[in-house]
């Protein structure tokens, strides 16, 4: 079962191994959300409409009953508006299990000049993989091995405010490593997939729930994702307002013989302070535990 989990991560270079539990409960539908330092990761577009500042920090434990110390992900970003030219984002991701190290640094910048309602987002990403040489008494001689390149996401969001009363709808497109850069140390064959991710989100402000749903295709594969959370609970205590929300989502390759993933989770808000979790259940992998994901953010 190591063998399976192991190969499993490390033969997906770069891809999402819980960049925040927003948008991991929501079954990764949420390419439409927006306002969110963290969704510069998924669409740089996502962040175009935010009108001050946030910083997030975040941590991802994978498969808990895997025989490793480090099957964990760090995460930390910052988004911040820059008047009316437009919003600037950095975000930094970290997984480095034993042997094995694999970091990524984005810079996004996303604007509405061209229409209010409409945000065009672009990201340059910084990646870097690192692998020891082997070790132990049997191990074949070997050098270590590395790699440091880039890649580019661009992507846009598109409001439709009151398309009912108090209920708005959102549409997304994303295109991530567009120049799909080839990612192995001697630079020959292994090579960043085109992935291509359009959705939507039913935003009721009446109800107080959001309704999100997206397709993204990448290597020949196509899955459909669904996402949905609710305000719980809204109250205001010594001149502190605090919500709680819940979030659950689920996701599957159609044109493939996969069991998908479930997933749910809560955020809880104080004022400017949200703590965000999820948990995810892999059903085509199992008795390897689900991945647990905790964040902290801060608007200012």
């Amino acid at each position: 079962m190591l063998f399976v989990a192991t190969a499993t991560l490390f033969s997906q270079a770069f891809v999402d191994k819980g960049y925040h539990p927003k948008t991991t409960a929501l079954g990764h539908s949420a390419i439409a959300m927006k306002e969110d330092a963290a969704l510069l990761f998924y669409n740089p577009a996502s962040i175009g409409f935010e009108n001050s500042a946030q910083v997030f920090a975040g941590f991802t434990q994978l498969y808990p009953y895997v025989a490793d110390d480090n099957l964990n992900v760090l995460n930390a970003g910052a988004a911040y508006a820059i008047g009316s030219l437009g919003t600037a984002g950095i975000g930094f991701t970290q997984f480095a299990p034993n042997f094995w190290s694999e970091r990524s640094i984005v810079f996004s910048f996303a604007s509405t000049t061209l229409l209010d309602n409409l945000s065009l987002g672009l990201s340059a990403k910084l990646l870097s993989w690192s692998a020891e040489s082997p070790q132990g008494e049997y191990a074949v001689p070997e050098p270590a091995l590395s790699y440091t390149g880039m890649s580019f996401d661009i992507g846009a969001l598109f409001v439709l405010p009151e398309i009912f009363e108090k209920n708005d709808l959102q549409f997304a497109i994303a295109l991530n490593d567009v120049t799909q850069p080839v990612i192995s140390n001697s630079g020959n064959g292994t090579a960043l997939p085109l992935q291509i991710t359009a959705g939507f989100a039913f935003l009721s402000h009446r109800y107080d729930y959001t309704l999100y749903g997206s397709s993204t295709m990448k290597n020949g594969d196509t899955k459909i994702s669904i996402g949905y959370e609710l305000s719980a609970l809204k109250t205001t205590t010594f001149g502190i307002e605090s919500e709680f929300i819940v979030r659950i989502g689920m996701g599957r390759i159609i044109n493939n013989d996969t069991q998908g993933d479930y997933n749910g989770g809560f955020g809880l808000s104080f004022d400017q302070l949200t703590v965000d979790y999820s948990y995810s259940y892999q059903a085509a992998v199992r008795h390897i535990g689900g991945i647990s994901s905790i964040a902290l953010s801060y608007d200012f």
